[in-house]
């Protein structure tokens, strides 16, 4: 195993407090020592970081990779590819598969071919329903068993109100984390309403069986507003955002086209501002900011608006997004925590998320001076559809190492 010193950075890692200037020295795939002034060992490739922000490993607990059904969209290598491109070591795909991830047998399959195929930390979650069609309950002890890291029909919201409650007990007997979709069926989709009136129902549910539970991709103020009085309320939720929703506003979508259309669409500027400062409230409204990474191939969305499918990737831009629109509302170690030792926290991972020696070498190393502009069709995901192809943006990870190796640096992936 490689020996590496990464020297005079800053050295963040939120779940420790840690912010200082120093040394992280890595052997064995372990972070071995974390200080000031180390005498390498021999053999140990020393590692300038001056001006550089070392993290954790940064974990996205919102990814598509499309594998089984889609492979034209994306694979289990181009997707973790791409994530370890955009500074992340750990994923958590969404159960939303072709055919959906909503059986034992179906989701050790996909584990053992992630074993054999990804190339970062790769979790699963299970279907809350059968097909994801809000109908028939999965097994859930079952798929927590199969190695399930959370269940969720995220893509569909369940929506007779009896299933969905009874899948929050399930969840909540499992001790499994129910990660909701929500937005309501029979409405505008471009209206916040669906959003927020199933939101509404899930919070009543959540405090009636006071069962934990997280909502996904918060997009409007309306939304953030319910969450917050359920948290002053006791209830116990936790959310995620994506950097599409503090970064782009419902103006865009004439501009940028369908690489612009997903669900929920993006929001008006108040609702975007809203977002912004619910991300840097105290307590935090917004613990987790996740990609929502989701993949089409490029004659998928050359057609007509309406008719071409909702998502964008998001990886490889996830942490320039964030710096880029939040450094001046959100203090570094925080914009960090929302993309380790939050979702790890969430997911209850307990060796990702944080620096600490002893732990395995799960490293990102963010170039906070970096300015580039978007190159999508030079991106390792399979797809092209993102919204920021053009944009310049600052901040860009230069490195990530994984299990103790380097695996990409200066944007190229040493695998």
């Amino acid at each position: 195993m490689p020996k590496y010193l990464l020297k005079s950075g800053r050295i963040i890692d939120p779940a420790t407090d840690t912010d200082f200037f120093g040394d992280v020295f890595i052997a064995h795939g372990l972070v071995q020592k974390i200080g000031f002034n180390f005498n390498p060992e021999q053999g140990t490739e020393i590692i300038d970081c001056t001006g550089k922000l070392i993290t954790p490993g940064l974990i996205d607990m919102h990814v598509h990779f499309r594998t089984p059904g889609q492979n034209h969209k994306e694979i289990l290598e181009s997707g973790s590819l791409a994530a370890l491109a955009g500074g992340f070591t750990t994923v958590v795909a969404m159960a939303n598969t072709s055919p959906a991830i909503d059986s034992a047998e179906k989701l050790r399959n996909i584990l053992l071919l992630a074993e054999n195929k990804a190339f970062c930390h790769y979790y699963q979650v299970g279907a809350a329903t059968l097909d994801l069609a809000g109908e028939v309950i999965t097994d859930i002890p079952a798929l927590k068993r199969a190695g399930a890291i959370a269940i969720s029909d995220d893509g569909k919201a369940i929506q007779e109100e009896a299933i969905l409650g009874e899948v929050l007990k399930r969840c909540k007997n499992e001790q499994i984390p129910f990660l909701v979709h929500c937005e309501a069926d029979g409405y505008n989709p471009d209206s916040v309403y669906p959003e927020y009136a199933y939101l509404e129902i899930v919070l009543s549910l959540a405090q009636k069986l006071k069962a934990p539970l997280h909502i996904q991709h918060v997009s409007c103020a309306r939304s953030l507003s319910l969450i917050r009085q359920a948290k002053d309320c006791g209830v116990e939720v936790t959310c995620e955002t994506a950097p599409h929703y503090f970064s782009l506003v419902s103006e865009y979508v004439k501009k940028i086209g369908t690489n612009a259309k997903m669900n929920p669409p993006l929001r008006t500027d108040s609702d975007r501002t809203m977002v912004i400062s619910r991300l840097s409230d105290k307590p935090a409204t917004i613990e987790v900011i996740a990609t929502d990474h989701a993949p089409h191939a490029k004659a998928e969305k050359e057609i007509d608006f309406d008719k071409a499918p909702n998502g964008i990737i998001g990886l490889e831009t996830a942490v320039p997004v964030c710096f880029s629109y939040l450094n001046n509302n959100l203090l570094v170690p925080d914009i960090i925590a929302k993309l380790t030792i939050n979702p790890a926290k969430i997911l209850g991972l307990k060796n990702q998320g944080r620096l600490v020696e002893g732990l395995p070498a799960d490293i990102t190393v963010i170039d906070p001076k970096l300015e580039k502009v978007v190159e999508a069709d030079k991106f390792y995901s399979l797809s092209r559809n993102c919204p920021w192809n053009g944009h310049t943006l600052t901040s860009w990870p230069v490195m990530t190492i994984f299990n103790g190796k380097i695996a990409m640096k200066d944007g190229k992936i040493l695998l």
